[in-house]
């Protein structure tokens, strides 16, 4: 008999899964199309919905955010990425030049808003520090799913590119939440994640390395120019570098003493809970196309 602890846990699964396949949906389908205005549209506006999570959660903690600054910079970033390689292509050397010119601008509105505001600040470098901090951690490490999109020079479709490290990535995610929650009972590290276990990062990784093993094969013309062999060993590696993504939000989420980064998706929280593992492999997976190929970034 079904207890309603368990009837909670389990309309938290379906909710979970239900809001996991329409978002991820959506992006899918804008990539099998390669609809990049649309996908540019959405990253931007997940990066900005997470980085507004991450601060109201230091916010919660009583530190001053300089937000519009941050959400600024954020926008600039998403924007400078795709005008750069797009409208303005020809330019796109100068795009290291153009990040520059947007961290030392975006230190410099800080230490502004200090000097302005110093009366009014309890802990002034802590602002700055966790305003930098929201923008590098969600929108500077989130953007490189966009630079992916947009990166050019690969054998392969870019777009066959992202709907691979996000088929991956979230593959990985799901495969670590159904083996911890079903077989689970060594826990990984329990003072930074309480219900992380071993079990769910072995699920975790095995999922991964399905996708990684399938994806090239199930969808072969997409693939085309994608070595097999790098996928396998590619799938394998996002899946634990995913499951640290993953703890590193619980670390933000721990000491802000918060259970979800927020409510906006039902049965998973906030897009900050849903992006998280993202943050990571997809820098990861970026350096490799650049690498790989000697792509110039």
């Amino acid at each position: 008999m079904m207890t309603i602890e368990m009837l909670k846990e389990e309309s938290s699964f379906y909710s979970r899964l239900l809001s996991s396949l329409v978002l991820w949906g959506v992006i899918l389908i804008a990539l099998l199309f390669s609809l990049k205005i649309l996908e540019m549209i959405i990253f931007m506006c997940f990066g900005l919905v997470a980085q507004e999570e991450f601060y109201r959660m230091q916010q919660a903690k009583g530190h001053k955010i300089f937000r519009l600054a941050g959400f600024t910079a954020a926008f600039c970033l998403y924007l400078g990425i795709w005008f750069f390689q797009n409208v303005h292509a020809v330019g796109y050397s100068f795009y290291p030049f153009f990040e520059q010119i947007l961290y030392f601008g975006l230190l410099t509105i800080l230490f502004g808003q200090v000097i302005w505001n110093w009366d009014k600040l309890t802990n002034p470098i802590a602002s700055i520090a966790l305003t930098l901090l929201g923008f590098f951690y969600v929108a500077f490490l989130f953007s490189f799913l966009e630079r992916i999109s947009f990166c050019k020079g690969l054998p392969f479709n870019a777009d066959a590119a992202l709907f691979y490290i996000i088929s991956v990535t979230k593959l990985s995610d799901t495969g670590a939440f159904l083996i911890g929650k079903n077989f689970g009972s060594h826990l990984l590290i329990p003072h930074v994640s309480p219900k992380k276990t071993w079990e769910g990062l072995g699920g975790g990784i095995f999922f991964s390395f399905l996708a990684g093993t399938f994806l090239p094969i199930g969808f072969s013309k997409f693939f085309v120019g994608f070595p097999l062999i790098d996928s396998i060993l590619l799938s394998v590696v996002i899946g634990i570098i995913g499951a640290v993504g993953d703890l590193a939000k619980s670390v933000v989420k721990r000491d802000a003493h918060v259970k979800d980064s927020g409510h906006v998706i039902p049965g998973i929280g906030g897009l900050l809970d849903l992006i998280d593992s993202l943050l990571l492999s997809g820098p990861f997976f970026y350096f490799y196309c650049l690498f790989r190929y000697h792509l110039y970034p």
